[in-house]
């Protein structure tokens, strides 16, 4: 067999038939013998036929090696079609049986409303139909008795006996007006019965068709979150490959959850290109949860954790000196803004008036009025306190005209003065050590309370979510009263440590539900949560040779800070 194999295969061509096929025409690709390169493939490049061979074998196991390359690929590609097509079925399968358990489980909670209203039917019926029942009870009973009256009397009268009738006649006549005058049951009328449908039984679900792979897509965050600035993340969304793609049905949900467990509202934004972005703005501090389902599967990583941080007020400038011209001040002792036109109120107490500026620091007029404390009501007009032996509560425009004496039966020696969203004006008396509460424009005394086992006056007193917060200078804290003037508890000791202070006296509470006090002789502002706890200071520069004593908010939410040991007012945003 081996010689059979290796024995030299001999030419073709006539006259060439004893020659054997030993060289390989390179320019016409075939076997040929000695004199075919002699007479045909003259000049062609002509290499021994062995040699030739195992080149071309070289090339067959190359071109073999690269099949087999493409032969493991497409099989790798079977197996991996095979998979996504069980996985199809077993996605199929499985959505298919959450369906049918979603209908089940409607099915199930229709069953036991048919037999909860069902139920309710029959008590229905049962106490509907015993009212009727008793009704015709007694209405029957009532028509046996009268149509007995009415034999009786008509069996007298057909006997016609002078001495019965006599006799008779005013027992029977008596018979008569009583059933007459008899109290008759009502008619009674049942209630009108109807089932009532307000909204259509509507199935909310349908069969998702889409490319995007939930296991694929994540959020990227946005910049750091702070209570009232809007915030954002983006969710991006890709397909099994990790290519973006947008798809018009995928579905998107945001829960965004408070460290309280409240749902924060969300807006989302779709960039129509696989990217959504989901806008929030926190109220409070703390970690928030942020739940995301992406075609009721959770995106890789949810839920996700966000940091809120508390807002951070920043210096922003200040303004005033001392003086008497316009806009220099002789000794600051309260400052109010007007939520109706955003213009600040200065009292300045030697200069005897009221200075008014716009929010950027820049005197408008002044108010010549010896008097403070200064609160805006809601319409913008000004309540001031004229001070000496009337004290009496003044109603001003805030240009300055006077419109009326407010209260003057209530005070004695009033400290400070403020006012409540619904116009109730707080007035803190230095006379009995009371927090005293009038009705709008001061007609009728409606609150007065003390704080218990204290003998320090209050003096500022601010309201606030149905709470009272009071400043005690002397006691070196915060007094927190409820809406009815009954004590809850004290923000506060003496001391210089973060939550102590030194004769506190301003407060106010900002958008963000902080109460801000001002910690006089720490030479600080303070920050707490409603609650009592210590959140963040204000303090060095701007306050390292200041004695900050009130403070006022603007509707734009800058803070003005009465400084009255150096008789300006300064500004953070």
């Amino acid at each position: 067999m081996k010689q059979l194999i290796e024995k030299p295969v001999m030419c073709s061509q006539q006259y060439h038939e004893d020659q054997p096929l030993e060289f390989y025409c390179e320019d016409c690709k075939v076997l040929v013998c000695h004199k075919c390169s002699v007479v045909s493939h003259n000049r062609h490049n002509m290499t021994d036929a062995q040699k030739a061979a195992e080149e071309q074998k070289l090339q067959m196991a190359e071109v073999v090696a690269k099949v087999k390359a493409e032969i493991l690929l497409n099989e790798d590609q079977i197996k991996k079609q095979t998979e996504l097509k069980n996985k199809n079925i077993a996605d199929i399968r499985n959505a298919e049986k959450k369906m049918t358990d979603t209908v089940e489980e409607l099915i199930g909670d229709l069953r036991k409303h048919d037999k909860k209203m069902k139920d309710k039917f029959r008590d229905i019926y049962e106490a509907e139909q015993k009212q009727h029942a008793t009704r015709l009870e007694n209405l029957e009973l009532i028509n046996t008795q009268l149509k007995s009256c009415v034999e009786r009397v008509q069996s007298i009268l057909a006997r016609n006996m002078s001495t019965e009738i006599l006799e008779t006649n005013p027992v029977v006549i008596g018979r008569c007006e009583e059933l007459l005058n008899g109290r008759k049951p009502d008619v009674y009328k049942s209630p009108y019965l109807n089932y009532l449908v307000e909204k259509r039984f509507d199935l909310l679900d349908q069969i998702l068709v889409t490319k995007t792979d939930p296991s694929m897509c994540f959020m990227i965050e946005g910049h750091d979150s702070e209570i009232g600035k809007k915030s954002n993340f983006v969710v991006v969304t890709r397909d099994s490959e990790g290519l973006r793609g947008y798809q018009e049905d995928d579905q998107i949900k945001v829960d965004i959850l408070t460290p309280k467990g409240d749902h924060l509202k969300t807006e989302r934004k779709d960039s129509k290109d696989g990217n959504y972005s989901v806008t929030y703005t926190p109220h409070c501090a703390g970690q928030h949860r942020v739940e995301i389902q992406l075609n009721g599967q959770p995106l890789t990583g949810s839920p996700f954790v966000v940091q809120v941080r508390e807002h951070q007020y920043q210096f922003a400038f200040k303004f005033g000196s001392t003086g008497k011209r316009p806009g220099r001040f002789d000794w600051i002792c309260d400052i109010a803004a007007s939520d109706k036109s955003g213009t600040i109120a200065v009292a300045d107490y030697w200069n005897k008036r009221i200075q008014l500026f716009s929010s950027d620091g820049k005197c408008q007029r002044e108010v010549r009025f010896d008097g403070y404390p200064v609160v805006f009501t809601d319409c913008g007009d000004l309540v001031t306190l004229l001070y000496g032996t009337k004290n009496k509560l003044h109603l001003l425009s805030e240009e300055g005209e006077f419109i009326k004496i407010i209260n003057d039966k209530h005070l004695k020696k009033p400290q400070h003065l403020s006012i409540t969203s619904d116009g109730r004006l707080i007035i803190t008396d230095a006379a009995n050590n009371k927090v005293k509460v009038l009705c709008p424009y001061g007609n009728n005394l409606l609150l007065s309370f003390v704080a218990p086992d204290c003998d320090k006056h209050p003096d500022c007193a601010v309201y606030h979510q149905n709470k009272f917060y009071v400043s005690y200078p002397g006691a070196h804290c915060i007094k927190v009263f409820d809406k009815i003037g009954v004590y809850l508890h004290d923000i506060g000791c003496k001391g210089s440590n973060d939550g102590q202070f030194a004769y506190p006296l301003g407060l106010v509470i900002d958008k963000y539900n902080r109460l801000i006090v001002c910690d006089e002789n720490n030479r600080r502002l303070q920050l707490f949560t409603l609650s009592g706890k210590f959140l963040s200071k204000l303090h060095g520069e701007y306050f390292s040779n200041s004695n900050p004593w009130y403070c006022a908010i603007n509707r734009d939410n800058y803070l003005f800070v009465a400084d009255y040991n150096n008789d300006s007012i300064h500004v953070f945003h």
